[in-house]
């Protein structure tokens, strides 16, 4: 089974050397879509009212076939 790794930008690049074994492509998308809002739980809103985090998905040859970027955007709203 193909492995995926999963390199985070959260403020600075962690890189993932470990990865996760999947089927197939679609799979690996699957699992950084599900990765990503678990991610935001902890995260958001750490610096202030903005935040975005990216995961850069890449095979065994260590080749880019995925990216998503989630973004936190707050707004006060004055009464």
């Amino acid at each position: 089974m193909p492995r995926f790794y999963f390199d985070i930008h959260d403020g600075v690049w962690s890189r993932d050397d470990v990865g996760v074994e999947c089927r197939n492509i679609e799979e690996a998308c699957r699992h950084a879509k599900r990765t990503l809002p678990a991610m935001a739980l902890d995260s958001i809103p750490r610096d202030g009212d903005r935040h975005t985090i990216t995961v850069m998905v890449t095979n065994d040859d260590r080749r880019t076939v995925y990216a998503a970027t989630l973004t936190f955007s707050g707004l006060l709203v004055d009464r």
